[in-house]
């Protein structure tokens, strides 16, 4: 690989694995940060802040291929998200189309944007915020080369949300789930998600405006879990028995968010994030996998646990790539 990449969001979970994969692969990197404190990799830092627009000038200067992971996932009213996922999306885009010759674009959105399956529509404040940075992007697809990616729940190495929820109800053996019935969902190593983030930068199809499949990608491993699958996965890695899966009532759950919310901070569990836990499926479309863009079949979620906790067969930090 060669070229010159600008990566937003370069100290984040996704950030920090990409960053590392383009540089083994021989990029030049930028990373637009806040600050350099937490950057973890030798690359050409510019301090800026999508939300006002500083250092965006920049940053993009002779950037091939831009991939912009940068977001607010936590907030605790509409502002929070919009002036990220929209407002700094809509900065971003507009400085790329003033390049003479603007570089491709990748935009992780998430599977948030466009809603559970078979609904169509974003059903929480944030999958509208991302959905928000999906529409001006397309706007300047004419100009800017443009490629849209969905992932779905993203685990592995340094994991921020998925495996530290879930790990100590594994280890006691007993696991909430929220609401009654089956609900099922899909899933995306960390490593495997880089790997699309970089085809699409340099080989996917771009946004066609008016089309809205063209361009867009929902990638997964291949298949849907039900919740009592992942942790039954994530058990056996572990060496332990599948847990016990108590459904919660959602209006007990509400109640929890909210009084995890009445502490003046935005806890994992809010009232934002009890809208999506409503849904039946978080399931990507078959029709946007990916395929064409030529990557190996991707690892999946008990191989990839299996892997993760081998180094430490007694519940210690996960270990490295699988």
């Amino acid at each position: 690989m060669s070229g010159r990449y600008l990566v937003t969001g370069a100290t984040g979970f996704v950030g920090r694995r990409l960053v590392e994969r383009l540089l083994a692969e021989g990029a030049q990197v930028t990373a637009l940060v806040r600050r350099t404190r937490g950057l973890p990799l030798p690359v050409r830092a510019v301090i800026g802040d999508l939300a006002t627009g500083d250092g965006l000038e920049e940053a993009v200067r002779d950037a091939d291929h831009v991939v912009h992971l940068a977001g607010v996932v936590r907030a605790r009213n509409a502002a929070g998200y919009f002036r990220v996922n929209h407002y700094g999306t809509s900065l971003l885009v507009r400085a790329l189309a003033q390049r003479p010759v603007p570089p491709r674009l990748v935009l992780c959105s998430s599977l948030a944007a466009a809603g559970p399956r078979l609904t169509g529509r974003p059903v929480s404040l944030y999958g509208l915020s991302k959905r928000a940075g999906e529409d001006v992007a397309r706007e300047y697809a004419g100009r800017v080369p443009t490629i849209i990616v969905r992932p779905p729940i993203v685990y592995g190495p340094g994991d921020p949300a998925l495996l530290p929820s879930l790990l100590p109800m594994i280890r006691l053996g007993l696991v909430a789930k929220a609401g009654l019935g089956e609900r099922r969902y899909s899933l995306i190593h960390v490593d495997d998600l880089c790997e699309v983030l970089i085809a699409a930068a340099e080989r996917g199809r771009t946004v066609r405006p008016g089309d809205p499949s063209h361009g867009v990608y929902e990638v997964d491993d291949g298949r849907e879990y039900t919740w009592a699958e992942v942790c039954a996965a994530l058990a056996r890695a572990l060496g332990r028995r599948p847990p016990v899966v108590v459904p919660v009532p959602i209006p007990l759950v509400r109640a929890a968010a909210w009084a995890a919310e009445a502490g003046g901070r935005t806890p994992w569990l809010n009232r934002d994030k009890v809208r999506e836990m409503t849904a039946r499926a978080w399931t990507c479309d078959p029709a946007r996998d990916g395929h064409d863009l030529g990557l190996p079949p991707p690892v999946s979620l008990p191989a990839a646990l299996a892997a993760l906790f081998a180094a430490d067969p007694a519940d210690g930090v996960p270990g490295e790539r699988v």
